[in-house]
């Protein structure tokens, strides 16, 4: 395991693509540190920070990074030696995935200078700094899982990257659009009856298991239909209220905002890339066998 993390690690920074990602990142982060902290005299890194999430700059680079961990394997025709190595997939799965949260910590730990930095100019909270850091830490690492999670459905990484970020955007982009739509209590069954359809066809093209799919995507909808029936009023406005619950963006953003460092966000950030990898090994874990 520890081979496999070393060699995607060094594969990384041999064909830039590590080095790139870092540059931009650092970059960007510099930018708005200069806009928000320097030029606006604020001494809150938590908003510049909120910044590479607010304009989807995270949302962007970081599929770059994950497109190739399982698509190129598959593309290269490399994917049967890594099957041939005398390791679980899940440990083959988990060395990709520390290699690339390993290449997203270099620039985050360059970030945590910015505060003795700014300390020098003016009063700064390191608390609020130091927790919004760690939260965009685990934040990235969801959001790293999830792009993997898309590589290992494809074997072009041009498809892989191109999913990937409209994966993210609709994440992003879902609070707004379900706050957008009706309230009404037949349109959040419609909603959720949706989500659930589309969660049995993740699972059907990631296991080829039928009941599992059924099981996954048709009982949900099921139990939904039953809870609508006999208490219609629960459902009024509920889509929108469980969608702002649960977007991976809004709270990073309501815990930068309030300068409250929420530990309930970092357990479900923990809990969305532990969800993303285990699906990941189970798709690759699926066509090794096929």
């Amino acid at each position: 395991m520890l081979a496999i993390y070393k060699r995607e690690l060094r594969s990384y920074f041999t064909n830039m693509l590590g080095c790139a990602f870092s540059a931009l990142l650092l970059a960007a982060a510099g930018f708005f540190s200069a806009q928000i902290n320097i030029n606006s005299a604020q001494s809150r890194l938590e908003y510049s920070l909120y910044m590479l999430v607010h304009y989807c700059i995270l949302i962007i680079i970081v599929p770059f990074l994950t497109m190739r961990s399982i698509a190129e394997e598959r593309h290269q025709k490399t994917e049967q030696l890594l099957f041939s190595l005398p390791l679980p997939i899940w440990k083959i799965v988990l060395a990709k995935y520390f290699a690339m949260l390993t290449v997203c910590l270099i620039p985050v730990v360059v970030l945590c200078f910015y505060p003795i930095f700014f300390s020098f100019y003016g009063t700064v909270n390191f608390v609020g700094a130091y927790a919004s850091l760690l939260l965009l830490v685990f934040l990235i690492a969801a959001i790293i899982a999830i792009g993997m999670f898309v590589s290992s459905l494809f074997e072009n990484q041009i498809i892989a990257v191109i999913v990937s970020i409209g994966l993210l955007l609709v994440l992003y982009f879902l609070t707004y659009i379900a706050n957008s739509i009706s309230s009404a209590a037949v349109t959040s069954l419609i909603a959720f009856c949706c989500v659930a359809f589309i969660f049995g066809l993740i699972v059907f093209f990631t296991t080829k298991n039928e009941t599992a799919a059924v099981l996954c995507g048709g009982l949900p909808v099921i139990g939904l239909i039953a809870y609508y029936l006999s208490n219609k009023n629960a459902f009024i406005g509920a889509f929108a209220e469980v969608v702002s619950y649960l977007s991976i963006f809004d709270r990073y953003k309501e815990t930068v905002i309030n300068g409250l460092f929420d530990i309930t966000a970092l357990v479900y950030y923990i809990t969305i890339a532990a969800v993303f990898v285990f699906v990941t090994i189970q798709s690759v874990e699926k066509r090794r066998w096929n």
